[in-house]
């Protein structure tokens, strides 16, 4: 429900008597905060995802800037030691409860500089000696201790640390036994569809609240790590070629799939209209695979393409007109104006290329009075 839905709501029982006066002032009061309570985080995560970027990008520099002082052990050291330092800063700040965005941006910043220090701890210690095993097992030990830990704090932070746990298992494979990509890459498929097995089983038996909010988060990212996992082991074990684009497309019509079961078939304790946001990610992106898959796979002409984009577009934006999804109807929206756009750059002034523009410009005028309707009723 919207921020004008409640709004009318408060005025019509109020209107009809339901509720007194003040009670309405302090309904419309305590929404209000809410409201500005959920963009304020909106825009923390925002910031503090940004200022993490900055940090990782600031200690990059840094060790640039002293590589030449430092020997190869040194530099993976010190990479280890701050990534670990900032962890703890961002656990120390979360546990006094504030800024609470600003602390999971360190602690997932610390923990992707930890990442980088056992990568390059190659440069000292070589894959599978004594050292690279050593630095293996460290690699492998960190999601280990990290995601018990931070299940006991937060729902976010064991959705982060999962999704860099196959980075981490990577490292491990590869430091630890100097393994071939094919081979780590299919590890690391056995390992998502486990992980994607496990917390289905845990989702689909509607868990406690608390519970399920993890578990769902947690399966989320591991959903969406499926993307380069997919199109890796495509491209690279399996060979594939051009059709890497195929396995992409069946991800992707995977993850809508998942999303439409939460919204509609999902335990009552996990069915929510808020899945939309994963269905509006979808129709985004098939903005780029669709135009690749048609023209890079099927050599379509610019026609084809561009149809299939916005067939991805009005698919989303029907859906989304029926049930007031707004973030859909606005990417579906675009994902039609890609299209659009493509053609008409690629038809130059051809005729077909101003029909197609012109036919999207009254899609959108018809979407914009169905809303207008909506809004009066």
């Amino acid at each position: 429900m919207s921020r004008n839905d409640i709004e009318s709501a408060i005025e019509r029982w109020e209107d009809a008597g339901l509720i007194s006066g003040d009670l309405a002032a302090e309904l419309r009061a305590e929404h209000a905060d809410s409201v500005r309570g959920g963009r304020h985080r909106l825009l923390q995560y925002a910031v503090s995802g940004t200022a993490g970027i900055l940090l990782v990008i600031a200690a990059v520099t840094f060790f640039g800037w002293s590589w030449p002082e430092l020997g190869p052990g040194a530099r993976a050291y010190a990479i280890a030691g701050t990534g670990i330092a900032i962890v703890l800063l961002g656990m120390r700040r979360e546990a006094a409860g504030r800024y609470v965005p600003v602390t999971y941006a360190l602690q997932t910043s610390g923990l992707i500089l930890l990442l980088s220090a056992y990568v390059y701890s190659m440069e000292a210690w070589d894959n599978a000696t004594a050292g690279g095993v050593a630095v293996g097992l460290l690699a492998l030990a960190t999601p280990a201790a990290t995601i018990p830990v931070f299940v006991r704090r937060n729902p976010v932070m064991p959705a982060v640390a999962t999704a860099l746990g196959y980075g981490f298992l990577a490292a491990f494979l590869f430091r630890a036994f100097d393994l071939d990509a094919d081979i780590i890459i299919w590890v690391l498929d056995g390992a998502l569809f486990s992980t994607l097995a496990v917390l289905g089983m845990l989702l689909r038996a509607g868990r406690a609240e608390a519970v399920s909010r993890r578990t769902l988060y947690a399966f989320a990212v591991c959903l969406y790590a499926g993307y380069p996992l997919a199109g890796m082991t495509a491209a690279g074990p399996l060979e594939l070629g051009d059709e890497t684009l195929l396995a992409l497309d069946a991800w992707l019509l995977l993850v809508t799939a998942l999303a439409l079961w939460g919204i509609h078939r999902a335990p009552s304790t996990l069915r929510s209209a808020r899945y939309s946001l994963h269905l509006a990610a979808s129709v985004l992106l098939a903005i780029p695979l669709g135009f690749a898959t048609a023209l890079e796979l099927y050599d379509l002409p610019a026609l084809g393409a561009a149809a299939v984009v916005a067939g991805a577009g009005a698919c989303g934006l029907s859906y989304g007109l029926g049930r007031d999804a707004r973030t859909l109807v606005l990417c579906s929206c675009a994902t039609i104006v890609c299209a659009a756009w493509y053609l008409g750059v690629d038809a130059g002034e051809r005729l077909s290329a101003v029909l197609a523009l012109a036919f999207t410009g009254g899609l959108f005028f018809w979407v914009a009075t169905r809303l207008g309707r909506g809004r009066e009723a």
